[in-house]
C-alpha cells in the first residue's frame, strides 16, 4: 500500500509541477498571476478527447496539436486581455478570473457536466520491482511529464531564448536596455505557461477524466506549488509538486482521501513559517 501511494504521489506530483512551472514562468516575468489556468489545462484536455476520441487522431498527434491550439489561445488572451492591463495587476487578475468563468460555463454547454476522457497511447499493467501492478497509462504519463519538464529545464539553460527569459526576471528595465523586446517576451512567455498547464492536461486526461470544474483545484494546487517553492524557482516548482503529490496520495492511503487537499495547506504552513520564501525562493535583503 506504501509503495503504490508513493508511486502514485510521483505521477501526480510531476504533473502539478508542470503546471506549476507555467505559473511561474508567466509570473516571473510579467508579474501576473492568470486565474484562468486550471481552465486552460482543462481546456487542452477536452481538445485531446474531441481529436482522439470523437475523430480517432492518434493520441501523441492529438496531444501536440491541443498543446499548440492552447498556445495560440494564450497568445491571444495575452493580446486582448493582459496587454491591456500592464502595470495594473488587480485588473489583470480581474480579467483572469472572468475568463475562467467563461471557460468553465462554455464547457458545461459543449460538453455537460459529466466526466469525458481520451483513449489513452497504452493499455495493461507493468509488476514494478515485484511489488504490485501498476497501469502502464500512469506510466506514460510520469515519463512524459518527466520529459517535458526536462525539455523546457534545457531551453530556459542552455537556448538563447531561456537566457532572455532569465535575464528579464531578474532585471527588466536592463534587459529593454539591451534591447529586448518584452513586449513580444511577454506574449511568448504568456503563451509557453499556457502551454505547459495544457501538457499537464493532455498527459492526465486519460488518467482522470476531464469536467468543466476541474480546473480550479488544479490552479489552486499550482500556486500552492509556486509558493511552497519559492517564486521564480523551476528547481522549487519540481521539488514542491513532487512534495505535495507524495503527501496527498499518503494521507490519502493512511489517513483519509477527505482530507487530501488539507496536507497540502499544512505542509505550505510549516514551509512558509520556517522559510517564509519558500523552498528555493531568495529572501528579501
Amino acid at each position: 500500500m506504501f509503495a503504490l501511494a508513493v508511486m502514485n504521489g510521483l505521477v501526480i506530483g510531476v504533473i502539478y509541477a508542470l503546471a506549476a512551472l507555467g505559473v511561474s514562468l508567466v509570473v516571473g516575468i510579467m508579474n501576473v498571476v492568470n486565474f484562468a489556468h486550471g481552465e486552460l489545462y482543462i481546456l487542452a484536455g477536452y481538445f485531446s478527447y474531441l481529436f482522439a476520441g470523437a475523430l480517432g487522431v492518434n493520441f501523441v498527434a492529438a496531444m501536440i496539436v491541443a498543446v499548440l491550439l492552447v498556445f495560440l489561445f494564450g497568445l491571444f488572451v495575452e493580446w486582448v486581455l493582459i496587454r491591456p492591463t500592464y502595470g495594473n495587476d488587480m485588473y489583470s487578475l480581474i480579467l483572469t478570473f472572468i475568463l475562467s468563468i467563461v471557460l468553465q460555463n462554455a464547457y458545461l454547454l459543449i460538453f455537460g457536466p459529466y466526466p469525458n476522457k481520451p483513449p489513452g497511447w497504452v493499455g495493461g499493467a507493468t509488476n514494478v520491482f515485484g511489488l504490485f501492478y501498476y497501469g502502464n497509462q500512469r506510466l506514460a504519463a510520469l515519463a512524459a511529464a518527466s520529459v517535458v519538464i526536462a525539455l523546457l529545464f534545457v531551453v530556459i539553460k542552455k537556448t538563447w531564448f531561456g537566457r532572455i527569459i532569465r535575464a528579464t526576471s531578474q532585471d527588466r528595465e536592463m534587459a529593454e536596455l539591451n534591447g529586448v523586446n518584452t513586449t513580444r517576451l511577454n506574449m511568448l512567455s504568456f503563451g509557453l505557461g499556457c502551454a505547459l498547464a495544457a501538457a499537464a492536461g493532455v498527459i492526465l486526461a486519460p488518467v482522470f477524466p476531464v469536467t468543466p470544474t476541474a480546473g480550479l483545484p488544479v490552479a489552486l494546487t499550482a500556486f500552492v506549488v509556486v509558493v511552497l517553492g519559492g517564486m521564480g524557482s523551476l528547481w522549487g516548482c519540481v521539488l514542491g509538486g513532487l512534495i505535495l503529490g507524495l503527501v496527498e496520495n499518503l494521507g490519502a492511503a493512511f489517513i483519509s482521501t477527505g482530507y487530501k487537499h488539507l496536507f497540502n495547506f499544512i505542509i505550505l504552513i510549516l514551509v512558509l513559517l520556517i522559510r517564509p520564501a519558500g523552498l528555493f525562493g531568495r529572501r528579501e535583503a
